[in-house]
């Protein structure tokens, strides 16, 4: 089970993208976009090892299109976006750098899984991040009858060895659609000018209970061409939805795990973590 706790604040919807960027930086990201009008925020880390190199793009435009003025922060919108952009080498001040995977389409980042969300409203952040990956769980006051959502992006527990910066994923509870998640690309096919998708897969049956013992996993993702890749780490799901209730607590000695449910009653799942109920540690 996870060592990592996460830790938690309340944060407005407005201040929740340089929230983000904030918590990155100060966990030994760097922001090397050399020209933020086109090429947003780029952030890059040696990982927590220092050998790694890992990239991606994030910005606070409120579309998956590949321009727009509307800003996640200052509008009602529930997702900014973010691409997996590959190796980038930025130019001088002011001028554009150069991306490896410059064909990748924007992604949304969700914040929850429908309902507009002002500028205005608290949120409370739950978040882990070191210099491997950035993971963070929005959630809400029970009034606002909100569901959570968890993203995230960054380097996963690999089971094989990558080529330099082809490791970093993007998961979340409201991925868009299937059961997957986005790598920057894979082993033997690094010239591709995309990311591509792999399937997640969770190491349980369909039940979450043995006596009194609930039954929880880590995901596994991977593809056609090269089998199992990793694991997703700190994030645990669940083999069905029995038994689950949004909130619930479970303990491991001394560990506590919260659970939340990340779509709304019956609403079908499109989560790279496969169950709509999701825990993370918390104490």
């Amino acid at each position: 089970m996870s060592d990592t706790i996460f830790n938690k604040i309340t944060v407005l919807k407005k201040d929740l993208y340089s929230k983000l960027k904030q918590i990155m930086l100060e966990s030994g990201w760097q922001n090397i976009s050399s020209r933020p009008s086109t090429d947003f925020d780029v952030m890059f880390s040696n990982g927590e090892d220092g050998k790694k190199e890992i990239y991606f793009q994030i910005r606070d435009v409120a579309t998956n299109a590949a321009n727009s003025s509307t800003t996640f922060s200052n509008s009602n919108s529930r997702y900014f976006s973010m691409r997996l952009s590959g190796k980038y080498m930025p130019g001088s001040s002011g001028v554009s750098g150069t991306f490896e995977k410059s064909n990748d389409t924007w992604k949304l980042v969700l914040i929850t899984y429908q309902s507009d969300i002002s500028p205005n409203q608290p949120i409370e952040l739950y978040y882990s991040c070191n210099k491997d990956r950035l993971i963070f769980l929005t959630d809400y006051s029970l009034s606002l009858a909100l569901p959570s959502t968890l993203n995230y992006i960054g380097v996963p527990v690999n089971y094989a060895d990558e080529h330099e910066w082809s490791a970093c994923v993007f998961a979340s509870s409201s991925i868009g659609s299937g059961r997957r998640m986005y790598v920057t690309d894979i082993k033997n096919d690094y010239s591709v000018t995309a990311p591509i998708t792999c399937l997640t897969y969770l190491g349980l049956s369909s039940k979450n209970k043995i006596g009194d013992n609930m039954l929880m996993s880590n995901i596994i993702y991977g593809s056609t061409n090269e089998g199992l890749k990793g694991t997703i780490p700190e994030v645990f799901s669940f083999g069905s939805t029995d038994g689950l209730v949004n909130g619930d607590i479970f303990s491991e000695g001394d560990k506590l795990f919260k659970v939340f449910e990340t779509t709304p009653g019956t609403s079908t799942v499109y989560s790279s973590f496969i169950s709509k109920f999701i825990a993370i540690r918390i104490q």
